[in-house]
């Protein structure tokens, strides 16, 4: 195979996990460490993992990686949803109800994704925040790509029943 080609589809990997990893509150230091870490057990460990499950062995390399570092620092796992967005609506002079009222739900969201099952709430992160499609998740976390679709769907009900549980 071509070590252009080997390149360019491990970039796109890497920036898909990098990215996922962000969203989940890690910082850009540790979301790039985590992707080199990922990649490098995996060249040193891929010789019992079928090709075609490589992107969901890195991917699961990494979510236990980044469970690891926030063990260690402590911290909890939680969710990053456009947290500046706040600080840069003021800056811009937009309407200030507006941008309170869209962290007040942005916290909502998060509190709502916290109370549902972690597999459910990656899910719901691929699809709708990275906006993946469902054959590109199946791929990611080594599934069939109808498991994938009844999975969200599963996970859509679960976040509607959590949402409604916080608003009555």
């Amino acid at each position: 195979m071509d070590s252009h080609l080997l390149l360019e589809i491990y970039k796109k990997q890497a920036r898909m996990i990098y990215f996922y990893l962000k969203k989940n509150g890690c910082s850009h230091e540790d979301a790039e460490d985590i992707v080199q870490e990922s990649y490098t057990k995996f060249i040193a460990y891929s010789s019992g993992v079928p090709s075609d499950k490589a992107l969901s062995y890195i991917f699961t390399i990494s979510m236990n990686e980044l469970k690891k570092l926030l063990r260690k620092q402590g911290k909890e796992h939680s969710i990053s949803i456009d947290n500046e967005y706040f600080w840069n609506n003021f800056a811009d002079d937009q309407d200030t109800e507006l941008s309170v009222l869209s962290i007040e739900m942005n916290h909502e969201i998060t509190a709502v994704l916290d109370g549902i099952q972690e597999i459910f709430k990656q899910l719901l992160l691929l699809k709708y925040e990275l906006e993946l499609s469902y054959k590109e998740i199946a791929l990611l976390l080594g599934m069939k790509e109808e498991t994938v679709r009844t999975y969200l769907f599963r996970a859509r009900k679960e976040f509607q029943k959590k949402w409604r549980e916080l608003h009555e």
